[in-house]
């Protein structure tokens, strides 16, 4: 296993061209919600068979796990990320920017014990399912959901200590995520810190050539995604939101193992709906499509990466 390697730190990253278009009009990145809505209405539900306590991400694999043990692996990828809050036994908010069904959100309100945790998310029936599973006694007064739109939550200023979203800010508009980035300074205090796990184009500014094109587009059709971020724009966008001692490391390899697990258990959810007569949706099949393709997208080593990002709100 190929060991993390940290890409970038506090300078601010290398300039594009200038005829290279950051962002798209708004009305056409406001297109993109409904559908991703249905998505996860409609094929939410299917995620069951990648982690049984929905956990929906890919996995970090450390020294001395099993490579075959998927679970273990994505919890492991919520302490990853809690680990870059640098927030342990301080009392205080952390919002969780995309919390699906508040698995990490639960993990975070109980490994920050003095802490309250908040997650949004812009999916009904995910901020639904989040708050049944979340009703225990140990996360009563410490843990809330909102529905809310993570680029404009309504959320006062400033008032959250740490910020993080895990395979959720992809979802954002634009190469650069900046609307996300804006929100999430507004709502962090100064010294808060913001943690990203997430997949990142590299120099898009490049054209993508056959096949790789064609895989990312239908990637990005599939799980709903208007675009990636690039590494260099969403660096370039926290900086011009306030952001710094920016942190990046590549984490591909340590995703890896957790990667390969897809194969297996798309087939076996395709066979197990095929024995019961099951005729999916089209956003049920978008679903099955687009982490079959995701392989070949990270063997791209040079065109895309799965980092942790970290900075600190100035």
């Amino acid at each position: 296993m190929r060991p993390t390697a940290t890409v970038s730190a506090n300078d601010p990253p290398l300039e594009l061209p200038v005829e290279h278009s950051l962002e798209p009009p708004i009305d056409a990145a406001r297109a993109f919600v409904d559908e991703l809505i249905d998505y996860y209405e409609e094929a939410g539900p299917d995620y069951a068979a990648w982690s049984a306590n929905f956990n929906m991400h890919f996995g970090y694999f450390a020294a001395g796990m099993n490579p075959f043990r998927r679970e273990p692996m994505l919890a492991r990828m919520n302490q990853i990320v809690f680990d870059q809050l640098d927030f342990d036994d301080q009392a205080g908010e952390i919002l969780d920017a995309g919390c699906g069904l508040g698995t990490p959100a639960r993990a975070a309100t109980l490994r920050f014990a003095k802490a309250r945790t908040t997650g949004v998310s812009i999916v009904p029936w995910q901020i639904k399912q989040a708050q049944i599973f979340s009703a225990g006694p140990e996360y009563a007064e410490r843990l809330r959901f909102l529905e809310a739109d993570y680029c404009r939550t309504g959320l006062p200023d400033a008032s959250f200590d740490r910020v993080y979203g895990i395979e959720s800010v992809c979802h954002g508009p634009g190469l650069s995520k900046s609307a996300f980035l804006t929100e999430a300074a507004r709502l962090l205090k100064p010294g808060g810190r913001l943690v990203v796990a997430d997949g990142f184009l590299k120099q898009s500014h490049r054209p993508l050539r056959w096949p790789l094109n064609t895989i990312t587009r239908k990637i990005c059709e599939c799980w709903s995604l208007e675009t990636f971020a690039d590494l260099f724009e969403f660096q370039r966008a926290l900086h011009d939101a306030g952001f710094r001692d920016v942190q990046i490391t590549d984490i591909s390899w340590r995703i890896a193992p957790s990667v390969l697990h897809v194969p297996v258990v798309t087939a076996a959810f395709l066979w197990q709906q095929i024995r019961a007569g099951t005729r999916l949706s089209r956003q049920r099949k978008k679903n099955l499509i687009a982490p079959m393709l995701a392989p070949l997208l990270g063997l791209a080593r040079s065109r895309f990466a799965y980092c942790l990002v970290s900075a600190v709100r100035i």
